[in-house]
C-alpha cells in the first residue's frame, strides 16, 4: 500500500528546493508572501499579495471531492476576490470540468491537470487556504 503523510524533511519549507523562497518561523509571514507572488507568476495568475489563494492537490476521484470543489468553485469566484489553484489527475470527467472552469473564470482560477510536484511544494507554500 501507499502510506499517507508526508517526509517532514523533503517538505521543510527551510531547505525545500522547489520553493522560490525559503522561511522558516522568524520569516514566514515574507516567505509565503514570495512563493505566493512567485506562484501567481508561475500559474499565470495576476500577482497580487493582497488577494486570498486558495489551493487544492489531490487525485481527481470521488473520494477525494474535486466535485464538490467544482460546483464551489462559481459560489465562491463571483463575489469574492480570490485566487484559486487546482493540481491534479484522475478521471477524465473532473479534468474536462477544472479545465472549463478555469475557462469560465480567467484570471482567477487555474487548473493543472498532470502530475507536477514542483508545483505541488510551491502551491502548498504560497496559498493563503489548503483545501482538503
Amino acid at each position: 500500500g501507499i502510506v499517507n503523510g508526508m517526509d517532514v524533511s523533503e517538505w521543510d519549507p527551510t531547505k525545500d528546493k522547489f520553493l522560490a523562497a525559503n522561511y522558516d518561523i522568524t520569516t514566514a509571514l515574507e516567505g509565503k508572501a514570495l512563493n505566493k507572488e512567485a506562484l501567481q507568476a508561475e500559474v499565470g495568475l495576476p500577482v497580487d499579495r493582497k488577494v486570498p489563494l486558495v489551493a487544492f492537490i489531490g487525485r481527481l476521484e470521488e473520494q477525494k471531492g474535486p466535485d464538490v470543489m467544482i460546483a464551489a468553485i462559481p459560489e465562491i469566484v463571483k463575489d469574492e476576490d480570490v485566487q484559486i489553484v487546482l493540481l491534479g489527475t484522475g478521471k477524465k470527467k473532473f479534468e474536462r470540468l477544472l479545465k472549463s472552469v478555469e475557462e469560465k473564470f480567467p484570471g482567477k482560477v487555474r487548473a493543472v491537470v498532470r502530475f507536477n510536484a514542483p508545483l505541488a511544494h510551491q502551491m502548498m507554500a504560497g496559498a493563503d487556504v489548503l483545501a482538503v
